[in-house]
């Protein structure tokens, strides 16, 4: 086997296995938002505050992600308020507005905002990049191998 194929085959490797551990990341938390939402109650919420998070990177620019703040009550009667563990930029809500939330009745300070970016977007991303990785990975692996003769 020459430097090359071993190269290839190193490379096809690692960009197989990367890809395939981002994919089943994003199985795993697919599955995981499946299961909150079959068993989630709605709820109606408002969005009191946006929280605003900054960094600067290495080349010290700075940015912002607003992380919605929503109040909501539970079936009980019971108020609960939560940051959304999912930011944007620009903000995906306005100050006021409404959105509905999902709860778990077991658990209703873990609650969610009932938007599709907002619960399946990070899946999405992670199983898409993880299986084209393991798709390119695959394919450079393949072609690492000498092509075999047709016999006649």
């Amino acid at each position: 086997m020459n430097e090359d194929s071993k190269f290839m085959r190193l490379f096809g490797s690692v960009f197989g296995g990367i890809g395939s551990i981002f994919a089943v990341t994003g199985i795993m938390i697919g599955l995981n938002t499946h299961s909150f939402v079959a068993t989630a109650i709605p709820a109606q919420g408002t969005i009191i505050n946006l929280v605003q998070r900054s960094s600067t990177d290495s080349k010290g620019r700075s940015s912002s992600v607003y992380y919605p703040v929503v109040k909501f009550s539970t079936q009980s009667g019971e108020t609960k308020v939560f940051e959304s563990d999912t930011g944007s930029n620009p903000p995906g809500f306005t100050k006021g507005q409404q959105v509905e939330v999902l709860y778990s009745p077991q658990k209703p300070d873990s609650a969610k905002i009932n938007s599709w970016s907002y619960l399946w977007l990070l899946p999405v991303i992670f199983t898409g990049l993880g299986s084209t990785f393991m798709l390119i990975g695959g394919v450079v692996i393949f072609k690492s191998f000498p092509r075999f003769k047709s016999v006649r």
